[in-house]
């Protein structure tokens, strides 16, 4: 199993990558800008992804998810924004995403909510 997460947050990555590592057998990995997701994502064809909105560059995440589907449409993604609005929920939804978590995340609900979100697609990926 492979997973990607991509947040121009690198304390973020950082965080998150050792919590899956910690919790999942497999690979993780990360990205800080657009343009790196995106060669990842055709080197590595991850089974997840964790991807933020806000990437603070020309290209967001929604044109990271509009591109994952092109290059590695196995590729399950959960998008990872800083907002909580109907219209970016329902757009990440229409580009393909299997879901949608608010940051940010206390302690509780990384373990509790994004342990069970995610699980449920690493597991079965």
């Amino acid at each position: 199993m492979k997973l990607l997460i991509v947040d121009d947050e690198f304390d973020l990555c950082c965080l998150l990558r050792e919590h899956f590592e910690d919790h999942f057998e497999g690979e993780v990995f990360t990205a800080t800008t657009p343009g790196e997701a995106l060669r990842l994502l055709e080197e590595l064809r991850p089974e997840d992804m964790l991807l933020d909105i806000n990437l603070h560059s020309r290209l967001n995440g929604f044109d990271v998810l509009a591109r994952a589907t092109e290059i590695s449409p196995e590729t399950k993604v959960i998008m990872v924004p800083g907002s909580n609005d109907f219209e970016s929920v329902e757009k990440a939804l229409a580009l393909g995403a299997v879901d949608y978590i608010t940051k940010p995340f206390t302690v509780e609900y990384l373990e509790e909510t994004v342990d069970s979100k995610i699980a449920r697609h690493l597991m079965y990926a």
